[in-house]
């Protein structure tokens, strides 16, 4: 898909989209849980987006929607996340630490990710977590949707809040009621009925929805900015996760193909490595997980670079001219989320796009790399 006209971004704005660490604001009252016995403690962060929390003074980084929210968790050895249900995609992105993750209404099924390790949550199930190695542990979360529905809990859970004073309002907003105050008109625990209505998984679907870090297919034949090194080389590389996402190697296969509203993959460069200055048409956010990047935006005189921390967030509005590059002497890695259903067509510059047919290479008319000599000519070429 191309995008017309350039949507440059000013230093202000290209600042305001560069989440680092230290701009992480840690909510530890969001959810109605939060005074359990093993919950106390826990942190939630709205980075893009709200998410579902449920303190409407939880501060939000970058309110803008993009068709997914993007938070993160961060819990100590011990503390839980109760049971709870989300109506949109959940996608846990585990970058620190060993997390248990427990589904149904009582967390009878279980199943342990650990860094590097993205789990898919199915809609219309409880789910709950539990941090059990040894340090405070980090998740990234991305919800589907502008609009989640909110988020419904386990009846338990809500009868063990109210007896420490916490109500969910009608909104959805928690209520502290700890002063003995009369609060009317609160949610209630789900009946037998309703509760008979929810999803079930089989362990082994679970598993099928989770996606190790050492399982990944990666392909060096990915991207046309590779390309114009000759062929398609192994120096930046792609990944996907869930969906197809920004992938030009017609042979790449998602490990997980269910509807998200959003893509996932990863992103690994060597040292010195580029992805080559591009644009997409869709909202897009890079979670940069290990190594030393920089982030550039606009071409020309407008170019504009930053060079965050490990473990910032950056988020891309469509339209923008943008590159990653590895500035570090190790290899880099990022995870790159898209609010793509289908795969969101890159649009590269032109002097990439010349240099690569320059070297034998252009894409087909599916947008997928192949040799110069077998499109050429053929109106559907890309180039």
């Amino acid at each position: 898909m191309s995008t017309s006209g350039d949507a440059a971004l000013g230093p202000s704005e290209f600042a305001r989209r560069v989440i680092e660490p230290g701009d992480f604001v840690a909510d530890r009252s969001a959810f109605v849980d939060v005074r359990l016995p093993r919950s106390a403690g826990k942190a939630s962060y709205s980075l893009i987006g709200p998410g579902v929390s449920q303190n409407p003074e939880q501060v939000v980084n970058l309110p803008e929607a993009h068709g997914f929210h993007l938070g993160a968790a961060s819990m100590d050895h011990g503390v839980v996340n109760n049971q709870h249900m989300h109506f949109t995609a959940e996608v846990f992105i585990c970058t620190r630490g060993l997390w248990r993750m427990r589904i149904g209404e009582h967390g009878q099924q279980t199943l342990d990710i650990s860094e590097g390790t993205v789990f898919s949550v199915p809609t219309w199930v409880f789910r709950g977590f539990e941090n059990i190695g040894p340090d405070d542990g980090w998740l990234f979360a991305v919800l589907g949707g502008n609009e989640t529905g909110g988020i419904v809990w386990a009846p338990d859970v809500l009868r063990a809040a109210a007896e420490t004073g916490l109500f969910l309002g009608a909104d959805g907003t928690v209520i502290d009621a700890s002063d003995g105050s009369s609060v009317n008109g609160c949610i209630e625990p789900l009946e037998e009925s309703q509760l008979s209505s929810l999803d079930s998984y089989s362990d082994d679907e679970l598993v099928a929805r989770t996606v190790r870090f050492e399982d990944l297919a990666w392909s060096g034949r990915s991207l046309l900015s590779s390309a114009g090194q000759g062929r398609a080389g192994s120096s930046i590389e792609l990944a996907p996760v869930i969906g197809y996402g920004m992938t030009e190697d017609r042979r790449h296969q998602p490990p997980i193909t269910i509807p998200h509203g959003f893509s996932i993959e990863w992103l690994r460069a060597a040292p010195g490595a580029s992805f080559g200055l591009h644009r997409l048409a869709r909202h897009q956010a890079a979670i940069l997980t290990e190594g030393s990047w920089e982030v550039a935006v606009n071409r020309g005189s407008s170019r504009l670079t930053a060079r965050p921390q490990e473990g910032s967030v950056v988020s891309m509005p469509p339209g923008v001219w943008r590159d990653f590059l590895n500035v570090g002497e190790s290899e880099a890695c990022a995870l790159m989320v898209c609010n793509s259903q289908e795969r969101p067509r890159v649009e590269w510059d032109e002097s990439l796009a010349q240099s690569a047919a320059a070297n034998g290479w252009r894409r087909d008319a599916s947008g997928y790399l192949a040799p110069a000599t077998l499109v050429a000519g053929a109106s559907g070429a890309v180039p």
